[in-house]
């Protein structure tokens, strides 16, 4: 039985690391969106307003999509040292 916890603790653990790479990824979309209003403002006649409030609008998205990065490796790391807790009671044990 603890060995099926423990498959099903790891899997968990990878699908975590997967999401957090997930989220790192997606964090480099603010690199294409710069690119994007530069382009605009470059190619069109974007007035003063008009661009602080698309910077305005980034932040704001940005700022969400970093605390949800952050709370995703929070999670990581909590599963991680409760893992390695867990193995070292296990081997401490045996």
């Amino acid at each position: 039985m603890m060995v099926i916890q423990q498959l099903l603790g790891m899997s968990e653990a990878r699908m975590k690391i997967f999401d957090l790479e997930q989220e790192i990824m997606k964090a480099w979309h603010v690199v294409d969106d710069i690119d994007l209003l530069h382009e605009n403002v470059i190619e069109t006649d974007m007035s003063t307003d008009d661009i602080a409030n698309v910077l305005l609008g980034l932040k704001g998205v940005y700022s969400m999509r970093f605390q949800k990065l952050f709370n995703t490796f929070e999670e990581v790391c909590k599963e991680y040292h409760a893992m390695r807790k867990q193995n070292e009671n296990d081997y401490t044990q045996s």
